[in-house]
């Protein structure tokens, strides 16, 4: 009987030695998590005769995770249960309920859990084997717990070497998905860079955001003349308003999840946008703002990194376009300016007229490409001589039109021989009744009778001309006439003035230009100067005295006119 007993107990031995030996070689061919855990708990399971079994996998530093489950009520697989590492005896094979005091969720206790084998290799806790009693309630041999233990232990280093594999593949796909997204940016790379049209960069940017990252919700915010605009938008109903595009902008993050804000914002909430993401290019700052990924995947750093690029890319080649869009703008006024200023310089008298007994010069030097002075010299007749200079209020285009309406209506009026108080009333009304409320015109005209050398003038608003004698080296300024032209319907008659020029005496036209440059102290130049300068070289010829007054300016001013200066110099030589 006692070698009957001990010929069956050699058989099981042999039988289990084999059932580890055979469960050995399976497990550690096999690479599958799945499978070898699997195995672990049914062979358990069954050697022990029990219903009740889980396998808990160490998740991290806080968790663990059920790997497997099998009978047990309120556990579920991939569930995650508190860790219980800083309790547990991973020093012992095998423990039980004791071992973790209060630490263990009461569900392994009402599910009748009660035995627990360590899986760790020989540098690693994997986790535990949870076994729950026996079907017809005996306790567990040693010779079962022994067997189960060794299985454990083989089992161990087979889910080791899954783990590592499985680790390598998520590596590896981790270095695909890094090298697909490299790809793909140096392809979209490729096609922002090959256009300029913003259309077609916003629906490269579009169908990235929608085909790569399967994001259905996004917004892209950015500056624009110096006001926040949206460059592109999709799947949201609105948009922010300025202040909170404003807001968003001021985010001093890479990338924050919405809920973290630490104000709310109402589009982001009702717009369901779950994180935004700073885009910085030299000074500049956009946004993009992202809904939840259509398949349900949270974002991880790594797909941050991915939107900080792609944004990036977009950001730039959108800020290349307004910078080329604003280039081609400013070529094309530039080039406007450049005709405007040609059409402009051919309305001022070249070459001048002559006239017998008189020396003549002008200059006219504009702030910008077209300005709003205006000097002109005609001669209807052999026996008279218009000389006029005026100065629009502005510069640019807007004075260089109403400057040419002044010349047409001059050249019109010249030829009638009308009084010339009369005349300048006329010239008010039309320009008062043809213009916008605040553009004025300051002017001088007159007509030399080239018979008598009278010079009958009328002065409406403008800088009074300086009369220079070269013998008494007196100066007097020529004054009469009435009020800008432009400023009011003409309800006072204007007065005309009439001076007989002698020989060698000058009268020097000008703008405000020359009489209001300023030093760097900003003094002046002012009227006093100009006719004392006029004084001082007035026995030169014209285009001496004018030579002179520019020279005399510029030093003062150090070339750094503040507005429009025109000259017109007249002189009576015989």
């Amino acid at each position: 009987m006692a070698d009957s007993t001990k010929n069956t107990a050699d058989l099981r031995s042999r039988f289990e030695l084999k059932t580890l030996l055979d469960t050995s070689r399976l497990l550690i061919e096999s690479y599958d998590p799945d499978f070898i855990l699997n195995n672990l708990l049914l062979i358990t399971m069954g050697k022990l005769f029990t219903t009740k079994g889980a396998i808990l996998l160490r998740e991290n530093d806080d968790y663990f995770k059920v790997a497997k489950s099998k009978g047990l009520k309120g556990i579920k697989e991939d569930q995650l249960i508190e860790c219980i590492a800083d309790t547990c005896k991973t020093d012992k094979p095998i423990s039980n309920l004791d071992d973790f005091g209060d630490n263990l969720p009461p569900v392994f206790e009402a599910n009748g859990i009660n035995t627990f084998f360590n899986i760790k290799t020989s540098s690693r806790h994997l986790g535990f084997l949870c076994i729950g009693a026996k079907v017809n309630k005996n306790p567990y041999t040693p010779d079962e717990l022994n067997f189960i233990e060794n299985l454990v232990i083989i089992s161990a280093v087979a889910i080791s070497n899954s783990l590592l594999i499985s680790d390598l593949k998520e590596t590896n796909r981790e270095l695909d998905k890094k090298i697909q997204e490299l790809n793909t940016l140096f392809d979209i790379s490729k096609e922002l860079n090959a256009t300029v049209d913003r259309a077609q960069m916003l629906n490269i940017f579009r169908f990235a955001l929608l085909g790569q990252m399967l994001i259905r919700k996004f917004f892209f915010i950015m500056m624009m003349d110096g006001k926040p605009i949206v460059a592109t938008k999709h799947g949201v109903t609105d948009e922010p308003t300025d202040e909170q595009m404003e807001e968003l902008l001021k985010l001093d993050r890479d990338f924050i999840f919405c809920s973290d804000l630490p104000v709310e914002v109402p589009f982001l909430v009702d717009n369901e946008i779950a994180a935004l993401v700073r885009l910085k290019f030299q000074n500049e700052t956009a946004i993009l703002g992202v809904g939840k990924r259509a398949n349900k995947k949270p974002f991880s750093s790594s797909d941050f990194a991915y939107l900080v690029s792609l944004g990036s890319l977009a950001f730039l080649s959108l800020q290349k376009s307004f910078l080329l869009e604003s280039r081609i703008e400013q070529e094309r006024m530039q080039e406007e300016l450049n005709i405007a200023r040609t059409i402009q310089t051919t309305l001022f008298p070249n070459p001048l007229p002559k006239a017998t007994g008189y020396d003549i010069a002008a200059l006219n030097v504009p702030s910008r490409e077209v300005g709003g002075d205006y000097y002109d010299v005609l001669k209807p007749n052999e026996n008279q001589l218009y000389l006029a200079i005026a100065d629009v209020t502005g510069k640019g285009v807007p004075a260089s039109l109403l400057m040419a309406n002044l010349q047409a209506i001059l050249h019109i009026l010249a030829p009638l021989n009308m009084d010339i108080a009369e005349s300048t009333a006329k010239v008010n009304d039309i320009i008062f009744n043809n213009t916008p409320s605040d553009k004025f015109i300051s002017f001088f005209w007159g007509w030399l009778d080239l018979d008598t050398d009278e010079f009958h003038y009328c002065n409406a608003g403008h800088n009074p001309p300086v009369l220079a004698n070269s013998k008494s080296k007196k100066v007097e300024l020529l004054s009469d006439g009435g009020m800008l032209l432009g400023a009011l319907p003409t309800l006072t008659p204007y007065t005309a003035g009439r001076v007989k020029l002698e020989i060698g005496e000058v009268v020097v036209m000008f703008t405000d230009g020359i009489s209001e440059a300023m030093d760097a102290d900003e003094n002046e130049y002012g009227e006093e100067r100009l006719a004392d300068c006029v004084a001082k070289h007035v026995e030169k010829s014209a285009s001496e005295i004018l030579d002179a007054l520019v020279k005399e300016v510029t030093t003062f001013c150090n070339g750094n006119y503040g507005d429009d200066l025109t000259l017109l110099v007249i002189k009576k030589t015989a």
